[in-house]
């Protein structure tokens, strides 16, 4: 449709655009949660979100989106007045126009974006795409007239007074669209991913939840609004292919979300608990649609057939295959506009009545519940063939109502020959309904392709039901020709509706229009996507921003000592302060967009130990606490694999079988702890299970036998030193290979994995009680506050979240024990280590010779319990420092984490104290 607008109209676009993108959001969800339950509340929340996205489109009297918002409205109203509550039909209708109007909210938001860049200064116009709101305005109007009527005691109201059928047909939906799409469907590809996976992650954490809470309605709710929003998304990229073919990669994933969809709503609809088997094909849906999303991507190259999955969840529905198949084999696409509304209602009302005869039970009194929406399924069937004038339908349809009329519903039984008779109901209507439909289309292809260009008058002369004379006589009146002729007597009402409906199936023949299904992402909304690569950019661009302003501090300490230029020097510092203060500012506004919750990991994980546990045919609970903390997208990223390892170690190691546990006086059922929370500057994470623990004689046995460490090294190596041989390459405790371990690949690639973002990982064990591991995860992998000290001449940078002070001792308090230096700090003894001697760094000449009264400086290191003393030659000062990668050769020296630039341009590394008190084990410094 076309729309011619003043310049200064550009402002209130802008402001439709966010205004109802803001009130959309969530909107779908709240939806959902009226048919749950029932809550005043809630249906004011939407209606107030239609009425605003209603009012605000009417200021620019923006008809697709004003009349589809009216029409939900209108539902609305009604349930505000108690007309009719919220019903599996109502929600579905409600839903649809949701996703019409956020499409029509996108594209609008899309023509906006363009014309900001260059502001029109005169009147211009928009194309806007209808996005088949007519018709569904139209099936909106024929479900609420069908709802109100089976709410007043089945008194018939004709719906042919209020939908009239238009003269004019519009024109196809390309003729008018004048965007460019490509860049749209590339935004559109981009969410989709994004969401497809958001989605996916939530269905199967759901999953999850709910096989261990049957009950729980509000997460099957959950599972099936993120497959109706894949398939809602999947159909919009679908919709915009040049050419459909049946192993399009989208049109698998909407087929395979509705299926799934449609087997979860079977069971809603019967108050059924989701079985094991049906979670099970569930989750296997979800593997295969995220499998179809890689493929797209280019991450899966091999082509996935889904036949074999439709296949099997039809049959978990427990409905006769004919009773899953519609009305039509062929999508509705093929089918001209003004049946579409006929086709899908009657496909809703057979597939109610498809759910009530599944559950059936025999010998039990019949529901009136159940008995109002079969008879509300039929009125629904029978409205919609008055509007069409098909009277065998009506007949069909009076004579099943009779026959549930003449049930007494609480009183008769249910029985074998009533679910028979409800069957045959069913196939007899199925069947007159489908060939209807088969006469459509066959007019369809035998209506002539050039009628899509003519108007109705041609059209009945070429028919020979007018002369051309007669057309011309009532061209010359001011009213439409049909109705003119009509009039006059010259045509019947059936010969213009026949002619109208052929001029429509001809331009359906000539082009087809896209389903309208829900966009992806909200324009104009109150959060934004930004993709990895800008926010590493960013990232990068404060680091230097950062090594700037320490040049700068560099800088105007250099004017005032060496110039010898105080004023200067000053106001230098002052340029360096407020340019500190904003790069400050900055840097943690990025910081905080780069910081996301461990929920996003943690959530995947109960669908891990679920597998893990069933193939090694154990019972397990995980148990997850503190998944609001945050850290970089980066280390989320890279720990992911760690810790997925750590916990099927914890399932097939730990954890005892179900029925050892009980001969033990323990649960059957076994419990994993994950948890994280905040130390410092890093985050500590928890793997800890209430398994049979780690034997550390066994783990000494073990290495031994692989070569790990020698036959004296056992007997003076304690428990603890034991449960570090777990780390080393190669060590396992199985003595078989399985699926889940035994390979001796593990643990060492853990620790690995864990260091090269800078993190640690330490392990305890109680025999018979359980294993823990900690580990210890900077927040961010690029910036690090560090105390920078010196050692002979070099410089070298510690994180300040491993030190726990720093002293200065007088040499005389330093002693010797065995091979090792002593200190007493703060009435307890530490162990000191010197950094000269650790880095084999050579004497430095103009160092001051020792004496008793100088004072030692030492940095005192607390990471997990162990506690000891580095010794340096001074401490300089404690800032931010950004911390650049290493390059290969000193990467694997592990005793450094990083680099860092100077302000006078000089590279200084960074320490790992971890790995300096490694390294000190290592060498025997410690006897």
């Amino acid at each position: 449709m076309k729309f011619v607008f003043d310049p200064d109209d550009l402002e209130i676009l802008q402001g439709i655009v966010e205004e109802s993108s803001e009130h959309l959001n969530g909107i779908e969800e709240g939806i959902l949660k009226l048919e749950a339950e029932f809550d005043s509340e809630q249906l004011d929340a939407v209606f107030r979100a239609m009425h605003s996205v209603k009012g605000v489109a009417a200021f620019l009297d923006l008809i697709p989106i004003k009349d589809t918002a009216h029409s939900l409205e209108s539902f609305m109203t009604d349930m505000k007045k108690g007309l009719y509550p919220v019903t599996s039909e109502i929600t579905d209708i409600l839903l649809k126009g949701v996703d019409i109007l956020q499409l029509q909210i996108r594209q609008l938001g899309e023509h906006v974006k363009k014309l900001e860049v260059n502001p029109p200064r005169e009147k211009f116009e928009l194309h806007i795409k209808k996005h088949g709101f007519q018709e569904f305005v139209q099936e909106a109007g024929v479900i609420r007239n069908n709802t109100l009527e089976s709410r007043e005691n089945g008194r018939e109201e004709s719906c042919d007074s209020k939908i009239q059928l238009e003269c004019e047909w519009p024109e196809p939906v390309a003729n008018v669209m004048k965007i460019e799409i490509s860049s749209f469907r590339e935004q559109l590809l981009q969410d989709f991913f994004e969401e497809t996976s958001e989605h996916l992650d939530t269905i199967e954490k759901n999953c999850v939840e709910l096989e261990r809470q049957p009950e729980d309605l509000e997460r099957l709710n959950a599972i099936l609004r993120g497959f109706h929003s894949i398939k809602g998304a999947a159909g919009v990229i679908n919709s915009m292919q040049e050419e459909e073919t049946p192993d399009d990669p989208f049109q698998k994933i909407k087929n395979l979300s509705h299926v799934a969809e449609s087997l979860l709503q079977t069971f809603r609809n019967q108050q059924l608990p989701l079985s094991s088997p049906v979670i099970d094909i569930i989750l296997e849906a979800v593997d295969r649609t995220a499998a179809l999303s890689q493929m797209v991507q280019g991450m899966e190259s091999e082509d996935l057939p889904i036949e074999d999955l439709l296949t099997r969840i039809n049959a978990l529905s427990d409905v006769d295959k004919e009773a899953n198949q519609s009305i039509i084999s062929s999508p509705v696409e093929n089918i001209p506009r003004q049946f579409k509304a006929f086709v899908n209602i009657t496909n809703q009302a057979l597939e109610s009545m498809e759910n009530i005869i599944a559950s059936a039970r025999e010998d039990v009194p019949i529901s009136r519940k159940r008995v109002k929406q079969y008879l509300r399924a039929l009125n629904s069937i029978a409205s919609s063939s008055r509007y069409l004038e098909y009277e065998d339908v009506q007949v069909l349809i009076a004579s099943h109502t009779q026959f549930f009329n003449d049930l007494v519903p609480g009183e008769d039984l249910v029985n074998p020959e009533l679910i028979e008779e409800m069957k045959s109901h069913h196939g007899q209507i199925k069947k007159l309904l489908g060939d209807k439909v088969a006469d459509i289309k066959d007019l369809l292809s035998n209506v002539p392709i050039e009628y899509g260009e003519k108007r109705i008058g041609e059209i009945l002369v070429a028919q020979q039901k007018l002369s051309q004379e007669e057309l011309n006589e009532a061209l010359a009146q001011q009213k439409k020709i049909g109705e003119i002729l009509i009039d006059r007597g010259k045509v019947t009402t059936k010969d213009v509706e026949r002619a109208l409906l052929e001029q429509q199936l001809a331009r359906e023949k000539s082009k087809e229009t896209p389903e309208p299904a829900r966009a992806s992402g909200d324009i104009g909304g109150q959060s934004i996507r930004v993709s990895q690569d800008k926010m590493n950019r960013l990232m990068n661009m404060i680091g230097e921003l950062l090594i700037s302003k320490n040049r700068v501090f560099h800088l105007a300490g250099k004017i005032g000592l060496e110039y010898e230029l105080p004023g200067l020097a000053r106001e230098v510092k002052d340029i360096a302060s407020e340019v500190a203060r904003i790069s400050d500012e900055l840097q943690d506004a990025i910081m905080s967009a780069r910081m996301i919750p461990l929920r996003v990991l943690f959530q995947r994980y109960p669908r891990t130990i679920r597998d893990i546990s069933r193939k090694a045919g154990k019972s397990v609970d995980l148990v997850v606490l503190g998944e609001e903390t945050e850290l970089d997208k980066t280390v989320i990223e890279a720990i992911n694999d760690p810790l997925v390892h750590m916990l099927r170690n914890a399932v097939d190691h730990g954890i005892e079988a179900p029925d050892k546990r009980e001969a033990q006086g323990k649960p059957r059922q076994g419990k994993i702890y994950l948890k994280a929370r905040y130390q410092g500057n890093s985050v500590i994470i928890e793997i800890s299970d209430d398994g049979k623990g780690m034997n550390p004689e066994e783990i000494k046995l073990k290495a031994l036998g692989k070569g790990l460490i020698r036959p004296e090294q056992i007997e003076s190596m304690s428990n603890e030193e034991a449960y570090q041989l777990i780390f080393l390459p190669g060590f396992s405790t199985r003595e078989e290979v399985s699926e889940l371990s035994g390979r001796g690949v593990g643990m060492d690639v853990v620790k690995n994995n864990i260091e090269q973002v800078g993190g640690t990982v330490t392990m305890s064990s109680q025999l018979n009680q359980g294993t823990k591991f900690l580990l210890r995860i900077p927040l961010s992998m690029s910036i690090i506050r560090g105390l920078m000290v010196k050692m002979g001449s070099q410089s070298f940078i510690l994180p300040l979240d491993s030190i726990e002070e720093t002293v200065k001792l007088p040499a005389h308090k330093i002693r010797s024990y065995k091979k090792i230096k002593i200190a007493d700090i703060r009435d307890e003894i530490v162990h000191l280590i010197y950094l000269k001697d650790l880095l084999g760094l050579k004497e430095d000449l103009d160092e001051p010779e020792v004496t008793s009264a100088r004072r030692i400086p030492i940095v005192v290191i607390n990471f997990d319990g162990n506690r000891f003393g580095l010794v340096v030659d001074s401490f300089q000062h404690e800032q931010e420092f950004v911390v650049k990668t290493l390059a290969e050769e000193l990467a694997a020296l592990k005793i450094y984490t990083g680099a860092s630039i100077m302000g006078d341009g000089s590279v200084v590394l960074i320490l790992n104290p971890v790995q300096l008190y490694q390294l000190f084990l290592l060498l025997d410094h410690g006897g």
